[in-house]
């Protein structure tokens, strides 16, 4: 008898989980426009990208799960492809991407998402200087994209809704071959969602995070060409954060990035090539996840390395320990992505 409700608690038990999770499948059209961010790029950007993706999407709604950002979230993978409209110089691309979406508002029949995406993608016209010398866009088949997406869900039936979807895409190679202006294209899209299995959404007391100050230590490690002699050099960085969390997934603080390019040209000293920089921050925290922009102003750089004083960075981190994270991060001059580089960041 013992044997029989040891063995129905764990039916129980694994249903209750089962219950709890939510699976489904996406289909989505999008158009959009290819934003013209330099002169050099304006006669490739008068078209209108259109395209589709298929996105599979998880949720586990338990209170556990939620109490990571006092919100429902779905983690996902996306599969789109994107044609630029002017095939025998941009072609098009075929990405896979990561994402995550959290709920940011919802009742019985509306909700409003933020859908953030990371993913590789294959480009099937790029540069070439004899070829295709006028896309400055892309220089490398496989590129990085990455994606904010708000988008409008509404429930018209027990395992359906419809989407509408407001998408900013970017996709460059982060600087490891030139040239790379990088393309930023905004795209409406409407789609319809099912649910393979779909959980109820409880309502769980929110958790209210002690606003304190904390320290982020955090350096980073790439490569780039050499202006000064053949093959690449790397590019070292390291940077303090100070900031405050503010709610339950938002954080602003301050700091100094010092960065050391062994790949620019200097005059009499390696030292010409050390860039200080002092910025203010962003982090959008959930969970594990850090999501962090940074803008930065340079106070003193190699002459003739770039016209700008400033620049941005954005920087993703999965704390794998209580106080360790790894990540990646994209440093940007406006619209222009320079490099992507590989962090370690220590949190106090």
């Amino acid at each position: 008898m013992k044997k029989v409700i040891l063995l129905l608690m764990f039916f129980w038990c694994q249903a209750h989980v089962y219950g709890q999770e939510s699976h489904r499948l996406g289909f989505e059209g999008s158009y959009g426009f290819i934003i013209a961010h330099s002169e050099s790029v304006r006669p490739l950007s008068q078209t209108n990208p259109f395209g589709f993706s298929l996105h599979y999407q998880y949720m586990n709604s338990s209170q556990n799960k939620w109490k990571n950002c006092n919100c429902f979230y779905y983690t996902g993978l996306q599969l789109s492809h994107h044609d630029f409209a002017f095939r025998e110089v941009l072609g098009s691309a075929t990405s896979l991407s990561a994402t995550f979406e959290p709920i940011l508002w919802h009742n019985d029949k509306w909700s409003f998402n933020l859908i953030s995406g990371l993913g590789m993608s294959y480009l099937d016209n790029i540069y070439d200087p004899s070829d295709n010398p006028e896309n400055i866009f892309f220089s490398a088949p496989i590129s990085f994209l990455v994606f904010v997406t708000p988008k409008v869900e509404m429930h018209f039936a027990d395992n359906w809704h419809a989407q509408l979807t407001l998408q900013y895409n970017h996709i460059s190679n982060g600087g490891q071959s030139k040239p790379n202006k990088g393309m930023n294209y905004p795209m409406l899209g409407f789609g319809l969602t099912h649910y393979l299995q779909k959980a109820v959404l409880q309502e769980y007391p929110k958790q209210a995070k002690e606003q304190s100050w904390s320290w982020l230590l955090e350096t980073g490690l790439t490569h780039r060409q050499a202006q000064w002699r053949s093959g690449r050099m790397p590019v070292f960085s390291f940077l303090a954060d100070r900031y405050r969390t503010v709610s339950n997934i938002n954080a602003f603080g301050f700091g100094m990035e010092l960065t050391k390019d062994f790949s620019l040209e200097v005059v009499q000293s390696r030292w010409e090539a050390l860039m200080p920089s002092p910025f203010v921050s962003h982090h959008f925290i959930f969970g594990r996840l850090d999501f962090s922009q940074r803008f930065a102003i340079y106070t003193q750089k190699p002459t003739g390395y770039i016209e700008s004083r400033f620049y941005q960075r954005y920087a993703i981190h999965y704390r794998l320990f209580s106080n360790f994270s790894i990540g990646a991060s994209m440093k940007v001059h406006g619209h222009v992505a320079e490099n992507i580089d590989f962090r370690l960041g220590w949190r106090y």
